[in-house]
């Protein structure tokens, strides 16, 4: 069976990735100058930027495509008194009677998006702005020539309790849509048996230098400031932030 993050890949994201910190939250944050902005986070996932906003008192609505993550998000947010505004939606498709000040897409989420549905989403969060409003975009970079990976290699094992969850993948990269797509498998395991195993389709669109700014030029978004987060997932790691107008 194939899921898009489902329960296994959710519990296994969520034991590493489960609230943004430091200067990458810092960066998010200085974009809001007034606690009355509102702002919305597509593809906001288990709540990792989503709930460190609310805890800030942001009026902010997300969305997403996998209810697991989306009632991870919920049970953190509960834990936290906090009641948040999410539902499952396709960002080419989302509707909201709202216009908002910021919408943002932290964390190189945008790059999931193939060509034909990067086009859709950009026309329909155009629509989502304010005329005065900006939008935030990180991305995936092509930095070197991707490694293919045939057969299943396990990468990640987290040990929970009284199970572990085993993560193995398979990696192919279509060089003429300059995607990498990645094949994840999640076999949860208690004692030596295998009693669930989920698959997951992982697809990337890797971006050369430029391209992702002509992009969104092409899309009719304006004042593209390229912002570099230097240590921005920790010390010695940085991403690059897309911020545009209309």
């Amino acid at each position: 069976m194939v899921d898009y993050y489902g329960e296994l890949c959710t519990r296994m994201y969520e034991s590493n990735k489960s609230i943004a910190e430091g200067k990458e939250l810092d960066f998010f944050l200085s974009f809001v100058k007034d606690k009355n902005m509102k702002v919305l986070e597509p593809m906001c996932g288990n709540g990792r930027m989503l709930i460190p906003f609310m805890q800030e008192g942001i009026d902010i609505d997300g969305f997403d495509i996998s209810d697991d993550m989306l009632n991870l998000c919920k049970e953190k947010c509960e834990k936290l008194n906090l009641n948040p505004n999410i539902i499952n939606d396709r960002i080419e498709e989302f509707k909201s009677d709202k216009k908002y000040d910021l919408i943002m897409i932290p964390f190189g989420s945008f790059s999931l998006l193939p060509d034909h549905i990067v086009d859709q989403s950009l026309d329909n969060m155009k629509l989502m702005l304010k005329e005065d409003g900006k939008l935030l975009l990180t991305i995936i970079t092509k930095k070197s020539e991707p490694e293919e990976i045939l057969n299943w290699v396990q990468t990640n094992c987290i040990q929970f309790s009284e199970e572990k969850i085993v993560e193995s993948k398979k990696v192919n990269f279509d060089v003429k849509n300059k995607m990498l797509h990645t094949k994840l498998k999640y076999d949860l395991i208690q004692g030596d048996t295998v009693i669930k195993t989920e698959i997951m389709d992982f697809p990337m669109r890797l971006y050369e230098n430029d391209e992702f700014e002509n992009t969104l030029t092409n899309n009719g978004l304006q004042k593209v400031v390229i912002h570099e987060v230097v240590n921005g997932y920790g010390t010695g790691t940085s991403f690059y932030v897309y911020e545009c107008t209309i």
